[in-house]
């Protein structure tokens, strides 16, 4: 009775912590933050802020070096009075830097660097619904460890009476009250219910392998008892104005709606500005061969110009790729709609089994006092020596049946809310 009394304070003060404590939330965001998978995930990140930087250099001019030696053999010459004249020379020296520089690109270098952001903002929100799912799926976990470890408790306790049940019966047997019958059949009883223990402590020890497996590190100090009592807010209709998902597909929608502008400027021109400045010889043509001398012989030169580059015709190319672009971004609002349509049967589904669960729960708790009552009664009569010790054993292992089904009924309901929660959008942990 004792040990019932001790179960029963356990079980209330476990419906007594708030949905989104401490102990979870550590756990989720050191899993989160040990996540090898997510870790590479988020270098895609990296990789893209790179992918905008080159392209925002593409707007700034492009400089460099060149030195070259060329020989050249044979050189035309020209003879007359017994003189040769050749203007080129054999060995020709050319030095010099070159730069190039878009002037203007009618806008296009502007689209392909908000095209490479967008690009990024559709990989942060993909990588964001990752955690999402990840949190979600040791959110679950969290709530399964607590349940089995309540179970446990139940079950160690109702073993423990099972055992004091068969001493009473194996002296009954010895005495000649009871048949041997009972004995063995109670052997049984105990054996299937070792069994039982055993598989929820395996149960346990899995669940706390694999979490300590994705935190890094031991994560029992983080599974202590905590509540299983779903948040009766969440009965109510939910938006799904944040959910991950929807997010995910807008930054799409508006990353192809980019990519069809971009498309569109491969007709558009060009207009660059190109300059070079250096050193080079054969300026002063050779008399008789002779070599002039090197401060007449090598000269400083320079180009400037303009060019513009007007695309006339390519295969209609241009016009296909926007086309394919345009199909693309009529695909991903398909996929939008689509998602849309699922989440909003998700939202209600899920909405319409808390409401049930919630219903469940107020029935057990009726069944759970009918339970604590029908204890009194038999705790009464035992005083009295109107019943046996096994009887009330029965009575008190109804009780424990039954506030362990409160506990289950518990678990499902936090489980739907958790998976409403998730449809909706929330990031508790964050």
């Amino acid at each position: 009775m004792k040990k019932l009394i001790i179960l029963s304070g356990i079980l209330a003060l476990s419906f007594l912590g708030n949905a989104q404590n401490s102990d979870l939330n550590t756990l989720i965001n050191g899993i989160l933050a040990n996540s090898s998978a997510l870790k590479s995930q988020k270098s895609l990140l990296k990789i893209g802020e790179v992918k905008t930087q080159i392209q925002e250099s593409m707007a700034k001019p492009v400089i460099g070096a060149d030195l070259g030696v060329t020989r050249i053999d044979p050189v035309a010459k020209a003879n007359f009075n017994g003189m040769s004249l050749q203007f080129q020379p054999n060995m020709n020296y050319t030095t010099g830097f070159s730069a190039n520089h878009v002037i203007y690109d009618w806008g296009k270098n502007a689209i392909a660097i908000e095209k490479t952001r967008l690009e990024n903002a559709v990989t942060a929100a993909q990588i964001e619904s990752q955690e999402s799912n990840l949190a979600y799926q040791i959110t679950q976990l969290y709530y399964q460890f607590q349940l089995l470890n309540k179970s446990l408790f139940v079950q160690k306790n109702q073993q423990k009476r099972l055992e004091e049940q068969l001493d009473i019966i194996s002296k009954q047997v010895n005495s000649g009250i009871n048949l041997e019958y009972e004995k063995i059949a109670q052997q049984v009883r105990n054996q299937n219910h070792s069994v039982k223990i055993a598989e929820i402590e395996r149960q346990l020890f899995d669940l706390l392998d694999y979490l300590s497996t994705l935190y890094g590190k031991d994560a029992s100090g983080l599974l202590k008892d905590q509540s299983i009592s779903p948040d009766k807010k969440y009965i109510s209709e939910q938006t799904l104005t944040h959910n991950l998902d929807l997010q995910s597909y807008s930054a799409q929608e508006v990353l192809a709606k980019k990519e069809t502008e971009f498309s569109k400027g491969g007709n558009l021109p060009s207009l660059a500005g190109i300059a070079t400045i250096g050193v080079k010889n054969g300026y002063v043509p050779r008399l008789n061969g002779e070599t002039p001398a090197f401060s007449d012989d090598f000269r400083l030169n320079s180009v400037l110009g303009i060019k513009l580059n007007i695309p006339i015709y390519s295969g209609k190319r241009t016009d296909m790729q926007t086309q394919i672009a345009k199909l693309n971004e009529e695909r991903i609002q398909y996929l939008k709609t689509d998602t849309e349509k699922k989440l909003s049967y998700a939202e209600r589904s899920a909405r319409n089994t808390l409401i049930t669960m919630m219903q469940r729960i107020d029935a057990q708790e009726k069944a759970v006092q009918q339970a604590q009552y029908a204890l009194k009664l038999a705790s009464d009569r035992y005083a009295q020596g109107l019943i046996k010790k096994i009887e009330l054993d029965l009575a008190e292992n109804l009780v424990e049946e039954a506030q362990l089904s409160l506990v289950q009924f518990n678990y499902q309901a936090k489980k739907q809310e958790v998976e409403l929660r998730k449809i909706i959008g929330e990031t508790f942990w964050k």
